[in-house]
């Protein structure tokens, strides 16, 4: 009996994703020393296709353009669908523009449908037309068809690159046509149709593996479907996977056919990209915009609200202008009034967030607002009560004159106030824009901002005005 030989460390597989590979490393060196774009080329193919990415991601545009031309197809199609999307577009409009079309839409025909209708989203029209001519007409016909969902819908991110059964087949013939194609590793069910490709049920690699050989479909699939409608939200469908920790979903449209299939890979990038678009919707950012937008995209999506932010910030110009004759006559005035801006609008921006949170999660149902507002309302109440108590203190010990002592006192009211008033607004907002159907996050943080300034300001200057005569000292 021979033995097997003992693995040599050479032998060894086992790769600590903490630690840079080979490849990344000869990339590295490469790039750190002249760039061989054909030897380049060679060394990003090995690559994996998130890593490729992030070198492509670095170079300039004609660069990443000339690398992607000189990879393997399937590499470089691979590496495209990871990278950031304007990126992407980018390369392929350079492949346009250097009379490559053909080799673009080779790409985008190799890459996962999804993917590649994320792309051609984003491309300009003007490129679009030309990039489905150059496809096989069934393909494009796939492609076009995804583009034309809803982005935002079950239908938009899901794909058609899937395999489904029907419900007639025996388990032989099913093995059969899995040989011949090649499944996600992630996928452990299948969905089964009739002959009118309606969804009838839902078959596990499992049930196919320990059932008889000449067993049907029908008798091992699951009756009991969970499924989307092509216009579900994505929100909604990436709370389903959440809530029920469903590894796929089959896509059906009103007649129940069968669509395409969302994947739980599919549903990570919908909450990454939810995240930040909301992030930017809460201070006025383009809700599509990414670092590396263009700039036509980035003034587009920023500008109308920058315009807004300047007019709704006259409310609190036009207090601290009503008091002018006051600040000029107690000076001291305006040392506490950023202060009392910034800590207010801190207070706000913490309860917003809070409450944005549980509204994304569906945590605020509405017999829990009343109790929602109250609490966040106490919250601000101690709070100010808290920092407002322990300025006035210190003024009052380490303040130079009888003057700083009493404005201290001024200012703990003022603080308590509108510090009250910016948590119950910061959980509000949110809330009243979803009572009237309008999207939560949506600058959110300029309205409270606006709201925040202007009550700090007035309860500062206005508490300092009714109590001006006790302040100065005077009869």
């Amino acid at each position: 009996m021979t033995k097997e030989p003992i693995p040599t460390e050479d032998d060894k597989i086992v790769e600590v994703t903490e630690t840079v590979s080979p490849e990344d490393q000869h990339v590295a060196n490469l790039l750190a020393h002249t760039i061989d774009i054909s030897a380049l080329a060679t060394a990003v193919t090995k690559q994996k296709a998130a890593d490729a990415a992030d070198t492509l991601e670095d170079l300039d545009d004609l660069e990443a353009a000339e690398l992607i031309e000189l990879m393997e197809d399937q590499s470089a199609a691979e590496a495209l669908s990871e990278m950031e999307v304007p990126l992407a577009v980018t390369i392929v409009e350079d492949l346009f523009d250097d009379k490559r079309k053909e080799y673009a839409a080779t790409l985008l025909t190799i890459m996962a449908p999804d993917d590649a209708a994320s792309i051609i989203r984003s491309l300009d029209t003007e490129y679009v037309g030309q990039l489905f001519a150059c496809m096989p007409v069934s393909y494009a016909r796939k492609l076009q068809q995804l583009c034309d969902y809803e982005e935002e819908s079950a239908a938009g991110i899901m794909t058609t690159d899937f395999v489904s059964l029907f419900e007639e087949m025996t388990i032989t013939e099913v093995v059969e046509v899995l040989r011949e194609r090649e499944l996600p590793e992630h996928v452990k069910d299948l969905p089964v149709t009739n002959t009118n490709d309606e969804l009838v049920g839902i078959v596990s690699m499992r049930a196919l593996l320990i059932g008889q050989s000449d067993a049907t479909v029908a008798n091992t699939m699951e009756h009991k479907i969970a499924a989307v409608h092509s216009d579900t939200d994505r929100e909604q469908v990436a709370r389903e996977f959440e809530r029920y920790g469903y590894e796929m979903l089959p896509v059906i449209d009103a007649s129940n056919r069968l669509l395409g299939i969302i994947t739980f890979d599919d549903v990570i990038d919908i909450i990454e990209e939810e995240q930040t678009e909301d992030v930017q919707k809460t201070v006025g950012a383009g809700a599509g915009e990414a670092v590396y937008s263009g700039l036509s995209q980035k003034l587009k999506g920023r500008m109308p609200w920058l315009i807004i932010s300047a007019i709704m910030m006259l409310p609190a110009t036009y207090v601290v202008l009503g008091f002018e004759s006051l600040i000029r006559e107690v000076a001291l005035l305006a040392v506490f009034m950023p202060l009392i801006a910034a800590l207010a609008g801190n207070a706000g921006h913490q309860a917003l967030a809070v409450t944005l949170r549980g509204i994304v999660l569906d945590e605020v149902r509405k017999d829990r607002i009343i109790p929602l507002m109250r609490r966040e309302l106490f919250v601000g109440l101690i709070a100010g009560v808290t920092i407002g108590g322990s300025v006035s203190v210190l003024l009052y010990l380490f303040g130079n004159e009888e003057l700083a002592a009493k404005l201290g006192l001024i200012v703990a009211c003022a603080m308590v106030v509108s510090m009250s008033i910016a948590t119950f607004t910061g959980a509000a907002i949110p809330l009243l824009m979803r009572k009237i159907g309008a999207d939560p996050a949506q600058a959110s943080a300029i309205f409270l901002v606006m709201i925040t300034d202007a009550v700090a300001f007035s309860t500062l200057l206005g508490f300092a005005y009714l109590t001006l005569t006790w302040i100065q000292g005077t009869p």
